[in-house]
């Protein structure tokens, strides 16, 4: 058995560790596997009894070519595909996977031929502790950020914009602090001198942070992914000494009635006392914001600017926001007349029922 596994997403800091993980979960079971981006795939000449694609749905544009170049079975999974099975199986894919893709990728490669796969009856990994480290051997990395490490999946909030917390079956699986240290230890006897945890919410769970930080001497530096509120003096502090830099903290907005309609359970000066926090203790803060959600108006822009001014904010990326699949944002684009087809046509959308794209764009620019 033959299995190669594309990358269709080739822009970004770093290779997407999806690919990584079902690579290494492959071979963990002694199957034959290759990894290739997407334009060496489909230029490739040599014969696969598998392949498997992982899509999200900025990727999924390029569903059709793959599906036209690839022969023989061809299997995908990811964030797009587990959230409408329906639309890849209606376009020539021979199997979907829904959700988590290491115990339906071996399952599939061992005689699995449902059209969609999910909760597979056999476990090859039983728990998250047991899943082997991610295998980026054929991936690039572009960045500076070093390697991704994801420490946990899923997210305990439920942002009404975020389509992560529905992919992963509304639940928050944390791996121990152990298993975590001894893929930093493998990563540094690899050469990688740096590190972002690239979890949806790494400092989701305070005591579990203190307990992987426990294991690190603060010698190398690295990134976390994290949301501001969690941010207090102790952990700060804690997160220094063990070589934290910077935090991506997700703000999406200082306008209160806009963080209330995104579901967001938290407020405009809990996030600021974070930033604040951060900064004083010498960890740079990178604060991403939304425009465009449902509902925004441009007195949302005003008051995230005032806020923004008034607070320790100094790095800031606005983005426009983008309708994703089971989202409610999503829902409110269908009720538009959005239809299914533009993700294949040219990947997410944005949401711009409401306001024009060049609308919102001012208001980002404004930020």
């Amino acid at each position: 058995m033959r299995v190669l596994l594309i990358n269709p997403w080739e822009t970004g800091e770093f290779p997407p560790p999806s690919i990584a993980y079902l690579q290494s979960a492959l071979k963990d079971q002694g199957v034959d596997v290759a990894v290739k981006d997407l334009h060496d795939a489909i230029n490739d000449t040599e014969t696969y009894d598998i392949t498997g694609v992982s899509f999200h749905s900025f990727s999924v544009r390029h569903a059709r070519l793959i599906r036209d170049r690839i022969k023989g079975r061809l299997i995908c999974g990811g964030h797009h595909p587990s959230a409408m099975p329906e639309q890849m199986l209606s376009i020539g894919y021979d199997q979907v996977v829904i959700g988590e893709g290491e115990n339906a990728i071996i399952d599939i490669v061992q005689g699995n031929n449902e059209k969609i796969v999910s909760n597979c009856e056999h476990k090859y990994f039983y728990g998250i502790n047991e899943i082997p480290f991610p295998d980026y051997t054929g991936l690039k990395f572009y960045g500076t950020q070093g390697i991704p490490i994801i420490s946990s999946r899923g997210c305990p909030f439920r942002c009404n914009f975020c389509g992560s917390t529905e992919f992963w079956g509304h639940k928050y699986q944390m791996r121990s602090a152990d298993n975590v240290i001894l893929e930093i230890e493998k990563r540094k006897s690899e050469g990688f001198k740096t590190w972002i945890f690239y979890d949806d919410n790494f400092t989701a769970n305070k005591k579990r942070v203190f307990e992987i930080c426990a294991g690190l001497d603060g010698e190398l530096k690295w990134q976390c992914v994290g949301r501001a509120e969690s941010m207090d003096e102790e952990l700060a502090r804690e997160l220094y000494r063990a070589g934290c830099r910077k935090v991506h903290f997700g703000i999406e907005s200082l306008s209160q009635d806009a963080l209330d309609r995104m579901g967001k359970n938290t407020t405009v000066e809990k996030m600021l006392r974070g930033v604040e926090i951060a900064e004083n203790n010498g960890i740079n803060t990178m604060s991403l914001f939304l425009v465009g959600l449902p509902g925004d108006t441009y007195k949302n822009i005003e008051e995230t600017k005032a806020n923004r001014l008034r607070s320790r904010i100094t790095q800031y990326g606005p983005n426009i926001c983008w309708v994703l699949p089971n989202t409610s944002i999503y829902n409110k684009a269908k009720e538009y007349g959005m239809s299914d087809s533009v993700y294949l046509e040219s990947g997410a959308p944005f949401y711009t029922y409401e306001h024009s794209y060049n609308e919102l764009l001012k208001w980002s620019q404004e930020l």
